[in-house]
């Protein structure tokens, strides 16, 4: 009874498997002109997860049909958890004649199934209903037009490049060698290294003494030009405190100078102090017309050579003497 039980369950599984399975083969004309492809289809519509294996076909199906493309496998996905798996082979014939292909097995979780047979039928293009097309009009006259003349097209530039884009490529590509290994040949004779090697940068203090010596020598505010002396002046001493401590202030105004500078030095400090008393006259002259006098305009040189003496990179002035010592 127990056995009985089990075969009749079995039987029970694998007829409610069979019913959620279809399978069918089709092609997508059934009317061809004899020689071009047509695509032939063993569709198998299953339960999604359900394992579908399909036949293998190769050369001819049935005499005079013959096999030209395929397997390609493509799966549709349905939203009641079901899917359609098509298994496509393009397929022709050279003959004009109809043709049967017979079911095909198809194996759905191990269970075959076939599909029906279907008919082609390959033929002539004269032997094809001319119904099959659109008809003409001959009701209607052709209008006939005159040969029109040969008109010269434009040489564009991807035909120019398309013809002689390689050989302008090898052309700059030789130019570049032989320049490079002109400069080669010159840096060698010159006895120089291939890669300039760039000067190290001169120390900001240097620089300053440099332009405040040149600024002295000019004599500006002697010949009457006091406004272009301290412009002159703040200028080097904005470039130096920008290179001294790698914080630009260039553009700033005196207060906004005089701020940035709180982060390096105290606001208490003697040349903090100097600073401000001659940034406030230089402001004077350029702005309110202010006259100083004489000695004013010592003092002020006098004060930015003490600054730039009492902030200079000690370091850089340590190897500077022992230089001078050796």
């Amino acid at each position: 009874m127990i056995l009985a039980a089990v075969m009749l369950l079995t039987a029970f599984a694998h007829n409610l498997n069979a019913q959620s399975v279809s399978v069918r083969a089709f092609a997508d004309s059934n009317f061809v002109e004899f020689g071009n492809p047509v695509k032939y289809s063993v569709s198998a519509s299953v339960k999604g997860g359900q394992k579908v294996e399909f036949p293998i076909l190769k050369g001819e199906i049935v005499p005079g049909l013959e096999v030209i493309g395929g397997p390609l496998i493509d799966t549709v996905f349905h939203p009641n958890l079901t899917m359609d798996v098509n298994c496509n082979y393009s397929i022709t014939s050279f003959k004009d004649s109809t043709f049967t292909i017979p079911e095909m097995p198809v194996l759905v979780d191990g269970q075959m199934f076939r599909t029906d047979s279907i008919s082609l039928t390959f033929t002539l293009l004269q032997n094809i209903d001319s119904t099959f097309y659109a008809p003409i009009d001959t009701t209607k006259a052709l209008k006939i037009f005159d040969i029109a003349e040969v008109k010269n097209t434009p040489f564009t530039f991807e035909e120019f490049w398309h013809r002689f884009g390689h050989l302008i490529i090898i052309v700059l590509i030789s130019m570049l060698v032989a320049a490079a290994i002109t400069y080669f040949i010159i840096r060698k004779i010159k006895n120089k290294p291939i890669l300039p090697i760039s000067k190290p940068k001169e120390p900001a203090h240097l620089t300053a003494y440099r332009l405040l010596d040149k600024l002295k020598t000019s004599k500006l505010w002697q010949q009457g030009r006091v406004k272009e002396f301290y412009s002159v002046l703040t200028e080097i001493l904005k470039n130096y405190i920008t290179d001294r401590y790698n914080h630009s202030v260039i553009e700033n105004t005196s207060d906004e100078t005089l701020e940035e500078l709180k982060h390096f030095m105290s606001p208490s400090d003697e040349n903090y102090q100097n600073l401000k008393t001659l940034l406030d006259t230089a402001d004077f002259v350029k702005f309110a017309k202010f006259q100083p006098r004489e000695d004013e305009n010592d003092l002020a040189l006098s004060i930015a050579y003490k600054f730039v003496d009492d902030t200079k990179i000690q370091i850089v002035e340590t190897n500077i003497q022992e230089e001078k010592n050796v």
